[in-house]
């Protein structure tokens, strides 16, 4: 055989599977435009921020209202001391918490060091990174209008204002990972999508085998109780991968020190409901697949977007609202959301439940798709069926024809 012949015929084998094709010609594409729209904002906007104005001066008012015209943050609200504006940024509502103390403008005329603060929430850096930095050009920017504004009414002259220019005293706290340490953010979202990985495969394999196999017919007599099916398939899996949560961040934590400030038992509610999500998603791919390789290209589809989707590397607030709503539907997106509300700001339950019931919401759906559709996928198994209720006509047949 001659290698132009090799080719010519590695060529029509390629696109005699259309599946294998699409992966090869069309993913791509779809991926560098769903990414495209993924970044289309290219920044983060409307960043959710809750205010303390123990000052209510002209000069506080004024920093709000910059905070507020800016891009990146949007005042959502006010609180009448810091331990509630903190405690709305520990609970998401907020991601920066914006402190202006009593006696701020008139200590800072008399010269008195009276600083702003801002508590910013650090659990996704992506967030904490762009609030700090902007956050800070905001202060320097009132700062610098707000002292030669004061001077100049003392009668000096723009050029001795400038001089004497004094800043106004800013303070930053970033809460859960004070030192930006990637360590305590990006392990978290790998171990994750990997649980995710290896356990939808595992199940979306658990029927495709014994398809493959010709051993599907047994289940004919269950194609009007396909919660049996469900039953025996998921089973192992569901211990399997709640097994697998407890280990891998056991070994993150203890082997690797990546902190965990919660408690263990709503970690474990919120892996009963990511397992439980899974394994509703991966019988529906097992159900409608009709060989292994298909369920894997299936899974090879949805690995790379799931992550991204998840608000993970880009956040969902900063996301076409097309794509945040698929996001929010997503098994990864509610398990990660829940897991740095406990693992890196220590959270109870009762601030993690609406993620919990979206889980359970997700498993209940697509368990409830897989249950209508296999009384129609075991159409085709009908005749073995047949041959069971009749073994002995079958019988005397064959021993006729002997």
């Amino acid at each position: 055989m001659s290698t132009w012949r090799a080719i010519r015929e590695e060529c029509r084998h390629m696109f005699s599977i259309p599946k294998l094709a699409a992966i090869l010609l069309l993913m791509p594409v779809l991926y560098a435009v769903l990414f495209g729209f993924l970044y289309s904002h290219e920044r983060i906007t409307d960043m959710p921020v809750i205010v303390y104005d123990g000052d209510n001066s002209a000069l506080s008012r004024q920093v709000i209202q910059a905070f507020d015209a800016t891009d990146t943050f949007k005042v959502i609200g006010q609180r009448w001391n810091e331990e509630d504006v903190v405690q709305e940024v520990q609970n998401g509502v907020a991601r920066v918490g914006l402190i202006i103390p009593p006696n701020f403008s008139s200590g800072l005329q008399h010269g008195e060091n009276i600083p702003i603060m801002t508590f910013i929430d650090g659990s996704n850096m992506i967030y904490s990174n762009s609030a700090s930095r902007i956050a800070n050009q905001v202060i320097m920017s009132i700062s610098s209008g707000a002292t030669l504004q004061t001077l100049d009414k003392k009668g000096m002259s723009s050029e001795q204002a400038g001089a004497l220019l004094n800043t106004i005293p800013y303070r930053s706290r970033v809460l859960y990972n004070p030192v930006f340490n990637y360590e305590y953010y990006m392990p978290i979202g790998v171990i994750s999508a990997a649980l995710q990985q290896c356990l939808l495969l595992g199940i979306a394999l658990s029927c495709t085998w014994q398809k493959e196999a010709g051993l599907w017919h047994r289940f004919y007599d269950w194609r009007f109780a396909p919660w049996k099916l469900a039953i025996a398939k998921l089973t192992p899996y569901f211990l399997v991968g709640l097994v697998n949560v407890v280990v891998s961040f056991s070994i993150a934590h203890f082997g690797f020190g990546i902190p965990f400030v919660g408690q263990l038992w709503p970690m474990l509610i919120l892996s009963l409901g990511f397992n439980f999500a899974l394994c509703g998603l991966g019988f529906l791919f097992s159900v409608v697949s009709k060989r292994q390789v298909d369920a894997i290209q299936v899974l090879m589809l949805i690995a790379m977007p799931s992550f991204m989707l998840s608000g993970y590397t880009w956040p969902l607030e900063a996301m076409p609202r097309a794509l945040r709503v698929i996001g929010e539907c997503l098994p990864l997106t509610q398990f990660l959301q829940g897991v740095r509300s406990i693992v890196v700001k220590g959270l109870p339950l009762d601030q993690i439940w609406h993620n919990v019931i979206a889980l359970g919401m997700i498993g209940l759906v697509t368990l409830l798709i897989s249950f209508l559709i296999f009384p129609l996928t075991m159409r085709r198994y009908k005749e073995y069926d047949n041959e069971s209720e009749h073994p002995t006509a079958t019988l005397t047949t064959e021993s006729l024809s002997k």
